[in-house]
Order: C-alpha cells, then sequence, then structure tokens
C-alpha cells in the first residue's frame, strides 16, 4: 500500500477549454492535484501545444514492491509546434520532490536503552521510512521504464515538482 505525500489532495473533472487540442481515445481528465490541474490549463490554452492527453497510455515496469512485471500510467502527453516550426512530443510525469528523494534513515535508540515508548516511537518511525522508500524505489522503476519507453519512441521525459514547475502556467510559456 503506498502512502500519499502530498499535501495538496485537490481532485476534480477538468472540463476542457479546446477539446479539439485533447486526444480523441481518452477520457476527460480526472486531476489529482491542484499541479496537475493547473499542466491540464496550460496545455489546453497554451498555443504551441497542438495536442495532448491526461494520463495517455500504459507501460509496463517491472515493480520492485511486487516483484513482476507492473503497469505505469504517467501522468501527460503533450505535442508541441513551436513558433519556428519545431515539433517536439512529452510525456510528462508530476510529482512532489518528497517522491522522489530516499528519506533519512531514523536513528536507533542505543542497546542499553529501555524507555519502551523511545523504541515505540523508533519503530513508527521506521515503518515510515520502510514504506517511504519503497515508494521512491517504485517511482525510479517507472521513471527509468518511462525514459526507455522514450527514447525508443522519439518523446521527451519530464518529471515535473514544485521545484521546476514555475512560470509552466503562463498561457504563452513553452513548455
Amino acid at each position: 500500500m503506498s502512502t500519499n505525500y502530498y499535501t495538496d489532495c485537490h481532485s476534480g473533472h477538468y472540463t476542457l477549454i479546446n477539446p479539439g487540442k485533447y486526444l480523441p481515445d481518452l477520457p476527460p481528465p480526472v486531476f489529482k492535484s491542484s499541479w496537475e490541474e493547473k499542466i491540464c490549463i496550460a496545455c489546453d490554452v497554451n498555443d504551441f501545444i497542438t495536442r495532448w492527453g491526461y494520463e495517455p497510455f500504459e507501460i509496463s515496469y517491472y515493480s520492485p514492491l511486487y516483484m513482476k512485471q507492473s503497469i505505469y500510467i504517467p501522468d501527460v502527453y503533450v505535442e508541441c509546434r513551436y513558433a519556428n516550426g519545431v515539433e517536439q512530443r512529452y510525456l510528462l510525469e508530476i510529482k512532489p520532490v518528497a517522491y522522489s528523494v530516499l528519506p533519512k534513515e531514523p536513528k536507533a535508540p542505543g542497546p542499553n536503552v529501555k524507555d519502551t515508548r523511545r523504541w515505540d516511537n523508533y519503530r513508527k518511525k521506521k515503518a515510515a521510512f520502510d514504506r517511504k522508500t519503497m515508494d521512491v524505489m517504485v517511482n525510479y522503476a517507472k521513471w527509468e521504464a518511462a525514459e526507455q519507453w522514450c527514447k525508443a519512441h522519439n518523446i521527451n521525459w519530464l518529471i515535473l515538482n514544485e521545484k521546476n514547475m514555475h512560470g509552466l502556467f503562463d498561457s504563452k510559456t513553452v513548455i
């Protein structure tokens, strides 16, 4: 079971402004965070984006959690045509940095510590550390598979987070 590290629990159905730009075989977007909603808006209104889709397709990857092949669905696919005529395709994953950085392991109380509260607290912190570590490792596996898939299909792979998303939400900004 995966823990949600988002502090943003904003979700909902996105109403397309320019439905002709949205990939026709996909259901309308159901965003899971305000970041995803902002990306939907940016894709929908940005003049350089000619086509886009939310959760566009599946990519197979080997899950270190389940120790078998699993399915990863990236967040957004985008096709752009820039003012100079250059066309680019992007596959975007939108995740907080916390999902991509291994946590710091909690320090166990010393072997002579008899205080059960300190040991209980350590066990809780260690269990949270183990869960978060596995979440990050699963993301690494997904993202490696997506990167390889993108290379094979001549698509640019980007992971967007709170540290690198600034400026993307202006309708004239080029992804």
